[in-house]
Formats: C-alpha cells, sequence, structure tokens
C-alpha cells in the first residue's frame, strides 16, 4: 500500500495514525512495532508497507515525529537511469551534510542506508549515528585516469550502509557528511531488530538461510526468498520476514551484477558498463559484509566469496592497492574456513595440477621441442575450446566487454596459424561480433578515447583475418582505417611532417584539446589495420601516407630537443607546433593521462619503420634501430644492474630502459630474421628472444627454455584462465619476458612477433591435427627450411601456405625417415596453399629452394 501523506503510517491493524502518536507513551506498550522506510525526495514512493516519502522540505519536527535536522537539502532525479534504479533509488537529496532524526521506541533496530555513488570512485563520506562516529568501510577503487578523483557526471552505482542500532532515549537520530563530494542520500530503513528466530516457522526459514547460502552451493535466491514471503500470513513474522528480504535481496541484486559482467545484452538492460557491474556488485556485497558481527550472518560466506573474487579480479585488471589488499583480506579468510578447497587455494596463490589428459603423454621418438609444443599447443587449444564452445555467445562476446574480450586473441594467433579450427571459429564469430556492434562505426571505434582504447576493437580483431582467410570482406575491413589514417587522424603539422593530430580519435572525431593533441608511439597500434591493408593491396595511396608518418618520426628520431639523445624516438610529438611532448619540461615524460604513454622505448614505431623498409628497400628507415642497438651495446654493462641509476633523460638511462625492454627485442627479432644482419648477434645472443637465439643459433635448448615457464602456466590452475576468469584482457598465458604468442608463433610460422607488430610471417598452417607440431629453421625470400613432427597414430595431410618467397620456380624436398621425396613447384602468389603428406610419428624435414637454371 502506498499512501503520499507525511506523517501518517500504514501499521498493520492498528490503522493510520500519526508517527508521532504511534510513538507516544500510551501506545508503545499496544503497538505492534514495525519497519520503517523512508524514500528521500519527492519521486514516486516505494511500494513497501510503512514507506515515506521525505522530501527536501521536511524540516524535523517534534510533533511530527522525524525529519531533517540539517538546512534543506537539494533534490535530485535519475531520470535516464530507470533500466538500474527502482522508485526507491531513483532520486534522493544532497548536501555537504545531511541530518535526520527519528522519534522510536527503546530498542534494538536495524537502520539500512542507501548512498548514491556520486562523483567519487573512492567515497570519503562519513557517517554517525546518535551523535557518535560510525566507520563506513566502503571498498576504495582506483579513480579513473583521466579524472583526477572525481567524475565530471555522478555515477551510477549507489552503495549501502547497515548498522544495528540500540535506541535508548526514544529517538535515532544520524548525519551524513561529505567529503570530496556532496552527501547524497537516497533512503532508508530502520527495522526492529528480529532477525534472530522465535518460532517454529522462522526457524525452519533460518535453517534454510544457513543450508542454503553456503558459498559454494550457488541456491538460487529466488527459492529461499519465497520461503521468506511465505511467512506472510503470522504479523508475528513481520520484522523478521522483513530483515531477511531486505538481506537476501541485497545479495540477490550483488550477485545479479557479478554475472551481468561486460555482457552487451546486460548493458543494454541496466544502462551500465562492465565495470559499474562489477563496482555495484562490491557494493552490495559491502552492506552485508561491512558490520559488525557480518560473519554471525549466515549470507557471511557466500558474499566473501563472492566478493573475494571479484577484488582479486579487479585488482588483477587495474592494480589498485585498496583492490588488492581487500581481496587478499577475503580470500585469506575463505582460506581459513576452507583450507582444503581446491579453488580457495587457487585464489590464495597455490598452484593445483587437475588431472587432464596430457598428463600422461609419451614423447616416444618425438624430438623434445616436437614434445614440448606438443603439449603447449594442445593445453592452449584446450583453454580455446572452453571459451568457444562453451562460453561464447552467438553475436562472438565472452562476457568481458568486446574491448577486453578482444584481448584475449593475443595469444591465440599461433593456434589458429597451426591451423587449429575450432580457434578460428571463435576469432572468426568475435571479429564478426565487433564489426557489427554498435561500438564500431564506419569501421573503428564509434566513440572517442584513448587510442589504447579505441583501436583494440578493430586492431586484435581484423588484421590477421587476412592470414586466416582469402574473403575479401576482411581486406574490406581494412581499408576504413586507412582512409581515417590519411584523411581524419593525420595532417602535416607547422614543419609540413604528417603527424597523427592526436591520441585520442574515432571514426568520426579527433579530440586536440592538451595534452591530448600529440601523436604518440602507441597510435602504431591504430595503423595495424593500415600496414595489412597496404601489405595485402599495395595500395599507393596508402603506401604513400606510411611513408610520409615513417619519414616525420625519422627526423623526430634525429632531434635533440630538451636533452633527448639522438636517434632515440620520443613518446609524443605534439600537433600542430611538432614539439617533443608539447608543454612537458622533459622528452621523455609525456605526462597524458595513462602512463602507458610515457616514454618505454617506443618500441611500437620502430616496428612501423621496419615494416616501411619491407616495402621501400630505403636504408634509412632501418637507422632508428641500428642506432638503438649501438646505444644498448655502449651501455651494455649497465643494462645488468637492477636498478637505472643514471640520471633521467640521459643516454646511459635511455640505454637501460632500452636494453630491458621486451617488446625492443621483439623487433629486433624482426629486424635480425628480414635483414639477415648479423652485427650485433652478440648482444642479440644475450637479452634478445628465445626464438631469435635459436635461429642465430640452432640450439633448441633455447625453445624447451622458453616453453618450459609457459608450460608452467597452462598445467595448473586451468580454473583461472578459463571458468573464473571475469576480465577476459586479464587471461594471461605469456612467456617470462611478456610475450602472450612468441616463442609458438616463432617456430610454427618463422616469426615469434607479438600482436601489434606488422605482416612478416614465412608460413602458416592450414586444416592441421592437433597431433602435428612445427619448426621453422629458417626463411627468407628465397629459401624456406623447416620440421613437422605428426604424434598421430595415422597418416597426416596439412595445407602449408607460403607468404615469403617471392614468385618463381623452386624445388621442394621432403625427407622422411630417410626416404627423399621431390617435387617442383610454382610460387605464383603470396600465400599460396600446398598440401603435405606427413607419416606418422616420423620427423619431417622441408626444404624449399630455387630452380637453378
Amino acid at each position: 500500500m502506498k499512501t503520499k501523506l507525511i506523517g501518517q503510517i500504514v501499521i498493520g491493524v492498528l490503522g493510520v495514525v500519526s508517527l508521532a502518536g504511534c510513538f507516544s507513551a500510551a501506545l508503545k506498550d499496544q503497538m505492534n512495532i514495525v519497519p520503517l522506510y523512508f524514500d528521500a525526495g519527492s519521486g514516486a514512493l516505494s511500494g513497501k508497507e510503512a514507506a515515506f516519502n521525505v522530501p527536501a522540505s521536511l524540516v524535523y519536527d517534534p510533533i511530527l515525529g522525524f525529519g531533517w535536522t540539517s538546512e534543506t537539502p537539494a533534490e535530485f532525479f535519475h531520470d535516464e537511469w530507470t533500466a538500474s534504479r527502482t522508485d526507491f533509488s531513483i532520486d534522493g537529496v544532497q548536501a555537504p551534510e545531511i541530518g535526520w532524526k527519528s522519534l522510536l521506541p527503546d530498542g534494538k533496530w536495524w537502520l539500512t542506508i542507501w548512498l548514491d555513488g556520486g562523483l567519487e570512485d573512492s567515497s570519503t563520506v562519513s557517517l554517525s549515528i546518535n551523535g557518535a562516529s560510525e566507520p563506513v568501510e566502503f571498498q576504495y577503487f582506483l579513480p579513473h585516469a583521466e579524472h583526477g578523483g572525481l567524475r565530471p557526471a555522478p555515477q551510477k552505482m549507489y552503495r549501502i550502509v547497515q548498522r544495528l542500532v540500540d535506541v535508548s532515549e526514544g529517538e535515532l537520530s544520524f548525519q551524513i557528511t561529505g567529503g570530496r563530494d556532496e552527501a547524497r542520500l537516497l533512503g532508508f530503513s530502520i527495522i526492529p531488530d528480529e532477525s534472530a528466530p522465535a518460532n517454529e516457522d522462522q526457524e525452519q526459514v533460518y535453517e534454510q538461510l544457513k543450508q542454503f547460502m553456503h558459498y559454494q552451493d550457488g541456491y538460487p535466491i529466488e527459492e529461499v526468498l519465497q520461503s521468506v514471503e511465505a511467512l506472510s500470513g503470522n504479523p508475528a513474522n513481520r520484522n523478521f520476514k522483513a530483515y531477511w528480504k531486505q538481506q537476501l535481496e541485497i545479495l540477490q541484486e550483488a550477485e545479479m551484477y557479478f554475472y551481468y559482467r561486460g555482457w552487451s545484452w546486460a548493458t543494454d538492460r541496466t544502462g551500465l558498463s562492465l565495470f559499474d557491474h562489477l563496482h555495484q556488485s562490491v557494493m552490495l556485497f559491502d552492506a552485508i559484509l561491512n558490520q559488525p558481527n557480518a560473519s554471525d550472518n549466515p549470507l557471511y560466506e557466500r558474499a566473501l566469496w563472492y566478493r573475494g573474487r571479484l577484488l582479486y579480479w579487479l585488482w588483477l585488471e587495474r592494480g589498485g592497492p585498496g583492490e588488492g589488499s581487500n581481496a587478499k583480506r577475503d580470500l585469506t579468510a575463505m582460506y581459513q574456513l576452507y583450507p582444503e578447497n581446491e579453488l580457495v587455494r587457487m585464489y590464495n596463490g597455490e598452484k593445483i595440477d587437475n588431472p587432464d589428459p596430457f598428463d600422461n603423454a609419451e614423447q616416444g621418438n618425438a624430438p623434445d621441442w616436437a614434445f614440448y609444443q606438443w603439449e603447449l599447443s594442445n593445453r592452449l587449444k584446450s583453454v580455446a575450446d572452453w571459451w568457444v564452445l562453451e562460453q561464447q555467445s552467438e553475436n562472438g562476446e565472452f562476457g568481458g566487454k568486446f574491448g577486453d574480450d578482444v584481448e584475449i586473441l593475443r595469444w591465440w594467433s599461433p593456434l589458429i596459424l597451426s591451423g587449429d579450427e575450432t580457434a578460428y571459429i571463435g576469432w572468426k564469430k568475435l571479429a564478426d561480433g565487433v564489426w557489427n556492434s554498435s561500438r564500431i562505426k564506419d569501421g573503428y571505434a564509434k566513440n572517442p578515447s584513448d587510442v589504447e582504447h579505441s583501436s583494440e576493437f578493430i586492431s586484435d580483431t581484423a588484421p590477421l583475418m587476412v592470414f586466416f582467410t582469402d574473403e575479401k570482406e576482411y581486406i574490406e575491413r581494412l581499408k576504413y582505417s586507412s582512409d581515417h589514417f590519411q584523411n581524419l587522424w593525420t595532417g602535416y603539422n607547422n614543419n609540413g611532417d604528417r603527424f597523427f593530430k592526436s591520441a585520442w580519435f574515432s571514426s568520426s572525431e579527433v579530440e586536440m584539446e592538451p595534452p591530448k593533441n600529440r601523436d604518440v608511439a602507441y597510435n602504431a597500434r591504430a595503423t595495424k589495420a593500415v600496414r595489412y591493408y597496404h601489405w595485402k593491396t599495395s595500395d599507393p595511396s596508402t603506401r604513400k601516407a606510411l611513408i610520409e608518418w615513417a619519414d616525420a618520426w625519422i627526423g623526430v628520431s634525429e632531434d635533440t630537443q630538451k636533452g633527448k639523445p639522438e636517434w632515440i624516438v620520443p613518446p609524443s610529438v605534439e600537433f600542430p607546433s611538432g614539439v617533443i611532448n608539447g608543454d612537458e619540461p622533459t622528452w621523455y615524460h609525456a605526462n597524458m593521462f595513462w602512463d602507458y604513454f610515457n616514454w618505454k622505448g617506443s618500441a611500437a614505431i620502430l616496428d612501423q619503420l621496419l615494416y616501411t623498409w619491407t616495402f621501400t628497400a630505403d636504408a634509412k628507415y632501418l637507422e632508428p634501430i641500428i642506432q638503438h642497438l649501438e646505444l644498448v651495446s655502449r651501455y651494455k654493462n649497465q643494462i645488468y644492474q637492477s636498478d637505472n641509476m643514471s640520471e633521467k633523460g640521459s643516454e646511459p638511462w635511455a640505454a637501460y630502459i632500452i636494453g630491458n625492454s621486451s617488446n625492443f627485442w621483439n623487433v629486433v627479432e624482426s629486424w635480425r630474421l628480414l635483414t639477415h644482419d648479423e652485427t650485433y648477434d652478440e648482444l642479440i645472443l644475450k637479452h634478445g628472444t628465445p626464438f631469435i637465439k635459436y635461429r642465430i643459433t640452432g640450439n633448441e635448448q633455447f625453445l624447451l627454455d622458453a616453453m618450459t615457464p609457459y608450460l608452467e602456466t597452462v598445467r595448473y590452475n586451468e580454473p583461472m584462465i578459463s571458468t573464473e576468469a571475469i576480465h577476459t584482457d586479464r587471461v594471461f598465458i605469456t612467456e617470462p619476458r611478456g610475450r602472450q604468442a612468441g616463442i609458438l608463433q616463432g617456430m610454427i610460422t618463422g616469426f615469434g612477433v607479438d600482436e601489434s607488430a606488422s605482416p612478416y610471417i614465412a608460413v602458416n598452417w592450414e586444416k592441421a591435427s592437433r597431433d602435428l607440431t612445427f619448426l621453422v629453421n629458417d626463411s627468407d625470400s628465397s629459401s624456406l627450411e623447416l620440421q613437422i613432427y605428426s604424434f598421430s597414430d595415422e597418416q597426416e595431410e596439412v595445407t602449408m601456405r607460403i607468404w615469403q618467397l617471392e614468385e618463381g620456380t623452386y624445388m621442394l624436398r621432403k625427407n622422411s625417415g630417410g626416404k627423399v621425396y621431390e617435387e617442383e613447384i610454382e610460387i605464383e602468389k603470396r600465400g599460396q596453399r600446398f598440401i603435405l603428406t606427413i607419416e606418422s610419428k616420423q620427423l619431417v624435414n622441408i626444404r624449399i629452394n630455387p630452380v637453378t637454371q
């Protein structure tokens, strides 16, 4: 029943009476004390029994019995938030300080306060109840890098604080004081404390709570709620029912947001993003857990287990200190309760080896490299199977939002390039889903944001599709990025050089307010699609623009502005002035909100220059790479130091950063394989990638040493990279140097490039069984040498696609168990296919060389 008459209340059989009258001495012993609900603001009234609208104008009146005790607050109404708010939480009041008083009978009452999220990711609001300070213990969330701690508009989440209050002088009062933001109150409830069971019906419900709210049972809360609702027939159950119904509804909503995550259907339903869903979930679990004696609550374990895992993944995603410390607090508490549970142990850092089909594989006569690769690739394919066959939706999503889902693909490329069909189906479905989603318009992100985030939709899904399929649609998708690169994102600066105008852009907008108006190394991620488009089509206008951009970066690398060492690629170049790092005093600290824009070697630009060399043959594009190697060589003894002790910005300081950059050595790997320049082999053998060390020396131990820690990642704690994963961009399966595909992709294709690199591979495979393993020993534009070993009991066929060999006539020689087979083949186009027959459990050597006239 609803009422809009302030000062009136519906109390069972007592009818409509004034609140002050209800609490008079004459009635206290005769009335049934009931739950009270106060909806702040003048919006629609909650449909709860004994509910009140309390507008901002309702000043405390002792005759009335309740009201605001602070200065008149302002009202707000979130008329655009109806998808995620109820009548109770859609509106409220706000002020620097909000005070309230209610006359109440003496006794214990549960006070539950709903607070709007406001502008702060980490609330600084304070609370006092009956004049005593009450710590609220709200979760700290790492603020957005571009907001400086205060959001430009209120967040859509809300927080709840609950306390058991002992009323001893006939009144309950509280005061909420804002900190960096105003206090924003949505409403509150005051429920008599009858939470302990007092009759047989309540005992049964309470036992159900204890039995089915166990942390791993996953028993539907709705069924327990039905049992609570069934108590309605007896007035003696009113307060017990009201309290537990409220607690279960809070828990139910918290779990709902936990599972909503980043699914687009959930965002469409609520209007909330992935992080909104997760933060809201934590805030609701806080309501149950952040109160004295919370461990006595039968909902405690279930809420603790959910919150601990949520905070763990939020910490893994962003590294926030509050998320990390509180995740450890919750998960440690769970370990103390259930030290034998394997999943609890995993979250507490233990390595658990669950039995799987790969544990007892037999090596037989297979070479070590093949046996290691077979286990590693099959374990990775098994994980990918779960994501594709169990988790992926029809629109391609994995549940972590499209912008994060695409990052899981960064370790999938060697799986598909080795011919795995399931991984390809999942990649293609996600690529198509992204392309057809509301996040994309005209072939790129619809809404402008920094390039690290705006580029990933396309750069992580579209370019490699031209390796995976010949469908022209996927080439045409890349053309959009080329057009934007030429006509929107870049321009000619005051010096006549082509640079990006900003690091914040979309398919239709470029944000140029400082410090966003700078070209950065990360923009090479947006041009990944441009490079692949040019590589596939040789489009002349794209070629011209890529050369102009490369020339601009060469020019600025030679510049020594602000003390920058010559040939070092700076982190940012202001547009249109051409000044390194704009108004910033140093050449190395970009200070562009996000730490990843600061100088860490700018390897992505070096790769862009290397790619430019591949189609121009102009050695000037290699000079910055060579000069970086020279610098590292000059200060090579300092690279081994545990800390960089040199003066920031100096040559030795820069050499230390470069020499310890895995991204730089990834580029060096590609440079060495493409140029065959042996000048720096000694340096590369000390610092380079394992695959380039193998290619230089032929020592297979480099391959085994690289795959061993990689295997350690996938042999243990498999749920942490599948069923338990919340942030799909944190499903890390990496080598020690941080690459997610390097050693496997190098062995399979001849180039172990990372996700941002250019199209360099020598070969890939199609229609391959999971029993085939590959090792490219040598490759260039005139020859290809590789090995294949099959673990199958049957003879296998596999399709080989050749990318690097120039057009011409070649002799293909196959040596299998001493039997030599020769065939003259014609290379007529890049990516040409050849079918090979691979004998069972034999090491097959393949050599392809030009036919000499």
